[in-house]
């Protein structure tokens, strides 16, 4: 196997099997990145996974629970389900969420719903648990409870494995039916900026905030013999995980004429586009993700005065991207494809007592 499909092989793995944060040696974290804020507890009532028996393996079809405040059941706030799907592997479930009077008045809907895909797993409470879990958001419906939902966590759970003995319980295309408890955590995407190091900080005259985004893409990386060189990295933005897309992130090869070589791009009907070169050091404040950048803006085009004028933007909130350690089996000329997300927080000049 040549070197490169052999590295596209090693990160197949990774991605699918482990996590990519375990095969860079890092553990993976079941904490969202900053800028998202707990929101939301809440723990299983009869809860219930199906599975069914093919080609002498258990195979998850289908889960669902009730959703309760995780101090007291009596407070319903929802319920979750999970659907198998072969087109979305990694889908760890749907959480319809109980909207409150207002927000209910709002959407016309007395649910709102968000649907996570698995970034990052570790084993279950015991041997005999499902595995716990951090989900992204993938999917939302309706104005209300779920609508800012970011990140999901399923932590403590009970049972919910099939059984041990294939023999006894397994025949072909039969169900069986096991309970499981768990705690599902609800994050939100903040609506201001996380804290950067001081290197990174936008300067005090410019701490305007204008608009952040979530973005999420790829980073492609080339082996030159010693290490990792990043060569493109490329990105959707959305207003939060699971949103709609509203604009892109891409790195040129070639500069403007003032050293920017990073869009940042709005669609429109008021779509708008800078370019940003990184000023300071970038700053990593993750192990197994990509540092944290501030980028000075060089030039801008579009509809920039409605918002604007922008003077700078930063890159934080960062999660994964990073390429594996390098080792005897790394040639030169060896590629890698990382995936990353991040947020990126728009800013322009102020003047006390506004900034």
């Amino acid at each position: 196997m040549g070197s490169v499909l052999k590295m596209q092989f090693v990160a197949l793995v990774c991605l699918v099997l482990l996590n990519i944060n375990t095969c860079n040696g890092v553990t993976p974290s079941l904490e969202p990145p900053q800028g998202n804020s707990l929101k939301l507890k809440s723990r299983t009532y009869e809860g219930k996974y199906v599975y069914q028996c093919k080609n002498g393996t258990w195979v998850p079809v289908s889960a669902s629970a009730m959703l309760v405040n995780i101090s007291d059941s009596k407070i319903s706030l929802g319920n979750y389900s999970f659907e198998y799907s072969a087109a979305e592997p990694k889908l760890v479930g749907t959480w319809y969420l109980r909207n409150d009077d207002a927000d209910a008045a709002e959407s016309g809907s007395v649910t709102s719903i968000v649907a996570g895909n698995e970034i990052a797993s570790r084993a279950g409470s015991d041997s005999g648990s499902i595995k716990q879990v951090i989900a992204e958001a993938s999917f939302h419906k309706s104005f209300g409870t779920a609508y800012r939902v970011s990140y999901i966590q399923r932590l403590n759970t009970k049972g919910g494995l099939p059984p041990l003995n294939k023999s006894k319980y397994c025949s072909e295309n039969s169900p069986v039916i096991v309970p499981f408890e768990a705690e599902f955590w609800f994050y939100t995407q903040d609506t201001i900026p996380p804290l950067a190091p001081a290197t990174i900080a936008v300067p005090a005259s410019d701490r305007a905030v204008v608009e952040g985004f979530f973005c999420e893409g790829i980073i492609d990386y080339s082996y030159d013999g010693s290490q990792w060189q990043r060569k493109n990295m490329h990105g959707k933005l959305y207003l939060v995980p699971g949103g709609d897309e509203v604009g892109s992130f891409h790195m040129s090869d070639k500069p403007d004429g003032h050293g920017g070589r990073f869009y940042l791009e709005t669609y429109n009907p008021n779509g708008w586009q800078v370019v940003g070169k990184i000023i300071s050091h970038p700053v990593k404040v993750e192990d197994d993700s990509i540092p944290w950048s501030l980028f000075k803006i060089t030039s801008s085009s579009g509809n920039v005065s409605l918002v604007g004028p922008f003077s700078y933007y930063t890159m934080v909130g960062t999660r994964g991207g990073v390429p594996p350690v390098p080792s005897n089996v790394t040639k030169k000329g060896a590629s890698w494809a990382g995936v990353f997300s991040c947020q990126f927080w728009t800013y322009k000049p102020c003047s006390p007592p506004f900034c």
